[in-house]
C-alpha cells in the first residue's frame, strides 16, 4: 500500500464538501475529477487499489511492459499456453483479463514460496552447540 495519510482523504473530502465545482488540494479539478480522486485514495488506503487501462486488448509489448518483462519472455509464456491470447488478424493481443490472470498467479506463487521458505527456515537447526 502507499503513503496515504488518514488525514491526506480527509482534507480532500473536507475540500470537497467545501466547493461546489473545483476542489483546490495541489491540483485544480473538477468536482466530478476530484470524486474519483476521493474514491481512489480511499480504495488505495483500504485495499491498495491500483489504476488498470479501460483498454481491453494489448499489443505483446505493451502488455509484457505491464507484466514487467520483455516481450520474447511475455511471448514464450503465449506459446507454452500460460498467459492466453486472441487473434487480430495476424497479430497476438492479449487481453486485459489475462494479464490480469497473470499477474495474480504470479502474486500467489511469490507467496506460496516465501511461505515455505519461511517454514524451511524456522525448520533449520544447526547442531547443538556443546
Amino acid at each position: 500500500m502507499s503513503e496515504i495519510l488518514p488525514d491526506d482523504i480527509e482534507a480532500l473530502r473536507d475540500a470537497l464538501e467545501a466547493s461546489p465545482d473545483e476542489v483546490t488540494v495541489t491540483l485544480n479539478l473538477t468536482r466530478r475529477s476530484a470524486e474519483k480522486v476521493l474514491e481512489l485514495l480511499e480504495a488505495e488506503h483500504s485495499t491498495g487499489a491500483v489504476v488498470v487501462p479501460v483498454k481491453d486488448l494489448f499489443t505483446s509489448t505493451e502488455a509484457a511492459t505491464m507484466l514487467g518483462m520483455s516481450r520474447p519472455t511475455l511471448m514464450k509464456l503465449v506459446d507454452a499456453g500460460t498467459v492466453e491470447h486472441v487473434r487480430v488478424g495476424s497479430h497476438r493481443r492479449i487481453p486485459m483479463r489475462s494479464i490480469a490472470k497473470y499477474q495474480r498467479e504470479r502474486q500467489r506463487e511469490h507467496e506460496e514460496a516465501a511461505t515455505a521458505l519461511d517454514e524451511f527456515h524456522s525448520n533449520i537447526s544447526f547442531g547443538d552447540p556443546q
